[in-house]
């Protein structure tokens, strides 16, 4: 994809300095960002200013504060690849339940943004939506060794027009977290007929469904993407491919659209389908999938 390899080096160099910064210890609990890409941008900058760990019987939460608070291009983080946040954290042993991220997104600021065909546009959390993200996590962490999660952000859900002011985006947060040793990836091609436009994309559904849009205010239970992943002409296999990476053990229906763009996800949109196919994802592996 155009521009892949500066992407990985980026990622790799603020991974360096942001470990280094917090100076890690032996063993610990790692936390690593990723996310479901926004096919209209170019560049989503998120600032981050605490990570805290949690559970029930965990006497005291653990707390990380980033101070300055850590600023990163979410959109440079897709097909696969993630950027470490804070590396190998100093945890009480204990069975955790959540992982809480505080966000610096207001609206004057400018700390967190958008990069748009036309400019870059102040991204901001609006009224009434927390800027500490809760999110559930399941694991046990234990002395003596080391737990990697990762926190993928789903731009398509988590971005809107401002209703009231077209030169700002809202950003309401809608992250999962994994632990990396129990997640696979599906890497696959799209057939060259199918790619008709300029923003192709691969919607990634669990289980045996029909896919359909993205819409936050739908009826419970309603099918929506799991993940999603641009598709991009690869230049050096003139083929089309994408890769979607952290996915949970299981099974998977993976559609193609032309239409993605058109995907608002505060409302119903129809968007039409092109290709599907289905692969399962086994943990540490790669499931390829060919859509014709």
């Amino acid at each position: 994809m155009p521009n892949r390899i500066l992407k990985i080096a980026a990622t790799a160099l603020a991974a360096l300095l942001l470990a280094s910064c917090y100076g890690g210890t032996r063993h610990g609990v790692s936390v690593a960002l990723t996310d479901s890409p926004l096919d209209i941008a170019s560049g989503v900058n998120i600032s981050f200013s605490q990570i805290e760990l949690s559970g029930p019987d965990v006497s005291v939460p653990t707390v990380l504060n980033v101070a300055p608070a850590a600023s990163i291009d979410l959109y440079a983080l897709q097909g696969g690849l993630s950027q470490l946040l804070a590396n190998k954290i100093q945890a009480q042993p204990g069975h955790y339940t959540t992982l809480s991220l505080t966000l610096v997104a207001d609206s004057d600021s400018g700390q967190s943004s958008i990069v748009l065909p036309d400019g870059v546009h102040i991204l901001y959390i609006p009224n009434g939506v927390s800027p500490k993200v809760d999110i559930p996590v399941d694991f046990d962490y234990v002395g003596g060794t080391d737990v990697s999660l990762t926190a993928e952000f789903d731009l398509r859900k988590s971005i809107l027009p401002d209703p009231n002011d077209p030169t700002k985006y809202l950003l309401i947060p809608s992250i999962r977290v994994v632990i990396d040793q129990q997640t696979g990836s599906i890497s696959g091609e799209v057939a060259t007929t199918l790619v008709t436009c300029l923003q192709p994309a691969v919607y990634v559904y669990q289980g045996d469904v029909t896919p359909n849009d993205y819409d936050i205010t739908a009826a419970p239970g309603r099918v929506q993407p799991f993940s999603s992943a641009l598709v991009g002409l690869n230049s050096t296999s003139g083929r089309y491919d994408f890769t979607v990476g952290f996915l949970p053990a299981g099974d998977y229906t993976v559609g193609f659209t032309c239409d993605a763009q058109l995907d608002v996800a505060n409302q119903a949109n129809t968007l039409r389908f092109l290709g599907t196919t289905h692969a399962t994802v086994t943990p540490l592996t790669t499931s390829f999938v060919n859509i014709q």
